[in-house]
């Protein structure tokens, strides 16, 4: 057999398939790969994955040509409300070609966007359900909405102009209310987008603040920015956060997952500044109405009380003069009891006393006489044992220092005595002393 060359091949190949394939075929796939070249041109990667399983049975290059990617991609974005890209699948128009040089490949003539939207919304359905089981998708929802929700943690764009649009109507408010917001950047679109805000809600975590809600908003751009928002792992996150969550994204489509694990959604970042101020305004309506009522209530109070106390008054004012008489009576009756009594008792003290007194003179006269009796004999006897007499009889005194010896002990060799006698007195000094024996 005569060899031929690659190229020879190859052309052989191409003119087989543009004489077998001359149709359009409507093929379902799974984009892999989708990359928009500078030229206009849009290249991607088609796959298709084995039933129940992440296998790969089939691949094949695609492109879709600057001329009709140019229509092409702004009808899908509006209808889907997405970006072409990895993941999605597509139910696409294509011709099959081979060349010489590229090999084979898929030209991309026409997109059914309602398939990839049907698929796009099963997915969604997938992570609401996933959520469920997991038994997150309510918790936010199941907290409590603050009574006044004025200390708000905002997570959006700096350079979004619905966080500008949310700012203005918040802060400049016909009302007067003041709200305190604390603002925590993000990306709000694209694939950084879902890690993005997940650290942005962490750092309200971490500020230890005592915020009342967390505010979620993006405003303006294209619906096919809103693919971060159906994310599981965002969405996951959302539905456990410790503080409710208001979400204003900007849509106009279907609700995305985080507006259905979000406490409260709303469509755009002033409808979110509206529903605030709304809240507040409620809030002010029902404490002026109560303050209304509470006033009524307390002024009817007020002056049923005034009547009681009037007539309390009156009552008492009555029984006090019906108590100040009776106790007048009482004590008119009491002072003259009292001073009948007070006469009988002075009386009978007066000669229980004069009795007494009689008594005592008696006994002190007789006791006087006695005493005086006594004071007497005393005074003999005492005369008798007196010092002078003593002396004079013949007995002697020693005195040591002006006090009388009565014992030898009170006395030592050298000490000078003083004995008197009935005619005189003798200075003299110890030289030996004798105790006594027995």
């Amino acid at each position: 057999m005569e060899a031929i060359t690659l190229l020879e091949l190859n052309q052989m190949v191409r003119n087989e398939i543009r004489k077998e394939f001359t149709d359009m075929y409507w093929i379902r796939a799974e984009v892999s790969e989708c990359k928009e070249h500078y030229s206009g041109h849009c290249y991607i990667e088609l796959i298709q994955k084995r039933e129940g399983s992440d296998a790969i049975c089939a691949k094949a290059r695609a492109t879709i040509w600057a001329n009709i990617w140019g229509s092409m991609k702004p009808f899908f974005e509006e209808q889907t409300g997405t970006f072409l890209q990895a993941g999605q699948k597509v139910l696409v128009e294509v011709s099959v070609e081979f060349h010489e040089l590229y090999g084979f490949n898929l030209v991309i003539r026409n997109i059914d966007p309602a398939y990839t939207m049907g698929d796009l919304s099963l997915r969604r359905q997938e992570i609401i359900r996933q959520l469920t089981a997991d038994g997150v998708i309510d918790l936010n929802k199941e907290l409590p909405w603050p009574l006044l929700p004025q200390r708000l943690a905002i997570v959006s764009s700096p350079t979004a102009a619905g966080y500008e649009d949310f700012m203005d109507q918040l802060h400049n408010n016909a009302y007067g209310f003041v709200f305190y917001t604390a603002f925590f950047p993000a990306i709000m679109q694209g694939e950084s987008a879902e890690i993005s805000i997940i650290n942005a809600l962490n750092q309200i975590v971490e500020t230890g603040v005592g915020f009342d809600l967390v505010v979620i908003i993006r405003g303006g751009g294209a619906s096919a920015d809103l693919n971060c928002f159906d994310r599981y792992d965002l969405c996951y996150y959302c539905a456990q956060y410790p503080l409710p969550i208001l979400s204003g994204i900007g849509h106009d489509r279907d609700s995305t997952v985080l507006d259905r694990v979000s406490n409260t959604s709303v469509k755009t970042p002033t409808a979110a500044a509206e529903f605030l101020l709304s809240s507040l305004s409620q809030e002010a309506f029902r404490l002026d109405t109560d303050a209304e009522k509470l006033k009524v209530t307390t002024q009817k109070i007020l002056e049923t009380r005034l009547q009681q106390l009037k007539n309390n008054s009156d009552r008492l004012r009555l029984n006090i003069r019906e108590r100040i008489h009776t106790a007048e009576l009482l004590i008119e009756r009491r002072e003259a009891d009292l001073l009948n009594t007070s006469k009988r008792v002075v009386l009978k003290k007066s000669q229980w006393i004069e009795m007494q007194y009689s008594n005592l003179q008696f006994r002190a006269s007789s006791g006087i006489g006695q005493l005086k009796h006594q004071t007497e004999m005393m005074e003999k006897t005492l005369t008798g044992f007196s010092p002078d007499i003593l002396i004079q009889r013949g007995f002697s005194l020693t005195l040591h220092n002006g006090k009388i010896v009565k014992s030898i002990h009170d006395l030592s060799v050298g000490f000078e005595i003083c004995t008197h006698l009935r005619d005189g007195k003798i200075y003299s000094t110890i030289d030996k002393t004798e105790i006594k024996n027995g």
